[in-house]
């Protein structure tokens, strides 16, 4: 039996104050911006992007090219809005809270990120101290995985996470290379959950990149994302 599935999505109810706004104008000192968000914050950038265009700023909100569906929303596995005018931009404003997807845009286009969070008012950089921090974050993990015997394949049963064929890809590529492989396939993953299994010298995730990067620290093994992996395969 399939089971439809109806997605609503949560929006954030409320109105970005003038203090705030005034805020990121005076801090972000670049004229040419990039605004984007998650859905919950989609219509308070909109409010921002009208803002900041009225005080003679050069803004693009664009469309992602992907998964995601609205102008100027991002998702765990697409970026790709932003990404598509980086040789347009100088920096990028993400309205929201969390460093996942604002890390994510400063680790492929190399350019500052800000984290204006619309609930505490605050203003956060991620310069490229933070990306040198997370590429060299990913290098010491490549190394063990290059060291690695036993590798586990996370899967999540999740619509829109799924990625049995990308799973069987990686496996094959890996056995190829010598290394012992084994499935692991879940609903909803608890980190704390695998450290059962002592004999997995690495995890490699093809569900919800997230996992990866805010999660890592519950993992006692060390993991990464499958796009981060396949270049050495």
């Amino acid at each position: 039996m399939i089971m439809e599935v109806l997605y609503i999505p949560l929006k954030y109810k409320l109105k970005l104050n003038e203090a705030f706004m005034y805020k990121i104008l005076n801090e972000v000192k670049d004229n040419s911006l990039c605004l984007f968000s998650t859905i919950q914050f989609l219509e308070q950038t909109k409010q921002l992007y009208k803002f900041l265009k009225a005080k003679g700023k050069k803004v693009y909100f664009p469309k992602p090219l992907f998964r995601a569906v609205e102008q100027g929303q991002v998702l765990g596995c697409d970026v790709t809005g932003p990404i598509s005018v980086k040789d347009k931009v100088d920096t990028f404003i993400f309205l929201g809270n969390g460093r996942f997807h604002p890390l994510a845009v400063a680790y492929q286009t190399q350019k500052p990120v800000y984290i204006a969070d619309p609930v505490t008012s605050s203003l956060t950089l991620i310069d490229k101290e933070d990306v040198e921090n997370y590429q060299k974050q990913i290098k010491g993990k490549l190394m063990k995985f290059a060291m690695a015997q036993k590798v586990g394949i996370l899967i999540s049963t999740k619509l829109g996470q799924y990625n049995l064929k990308l799973a069987r890809i990686l496996k094959k590529k890996l056995l190829s290379k010598g290394k012992e492989v084994i499935l692991f396939m879940f609903e909803t993953l608890i980190p704390e959950f695998l450290s059962d299994f002592k004999d997995i010298d690495f995890w490699i995730n093809t569900a919800c990149p997230r996992i990866a990067i805010d999660d890592y620290e519950r993992f006692e093994k060390p993991i990464l994302n499958a796009d981060e992996v396949l270049p050495l395969l």
